[in-house]
């Protein structure tokens, strides 16, 4: 529903799974990733490599800079990858 609300079915995107569902049997990622790509073929499922407090921090710092956080964000990523968060 969320991706025809906001008009990405015809777009390449992201679709991140988080939590211990996802941990377990395929069956149950391959059947949301089957749902979602009759809607959104170009829709892409990934886990979520990192705590989700980092979600937190991108949209405060989006929130805070506007667009210019985007220039930061990469860098913002790598660096939670370095120190294992």
């Amino acid at each position: 529903g969320v991706i025809r609300q906001v008009g990405l079915e015809n777009e390449p995107f992201e679709v991140v799974q988080i939590g211990s569902l996802y941990d377990g049997h395929p069956l149950i990622s391959e059947q949301m990733e089957r749902t979602i790509h009759k809607t959104a073929p170009g829709a892409k499922l990934i886990r979520l490599s990192t705590s989700p407090v980092v979600g937190g921090v991108l949209l405060g710092m989006e929130a805070g800079m506007g667009k210019e956080a985007y220039a930061h964000r990469q860098r913002v990523l790598e660096t939670i990858q370095e120190l294992n968060l």
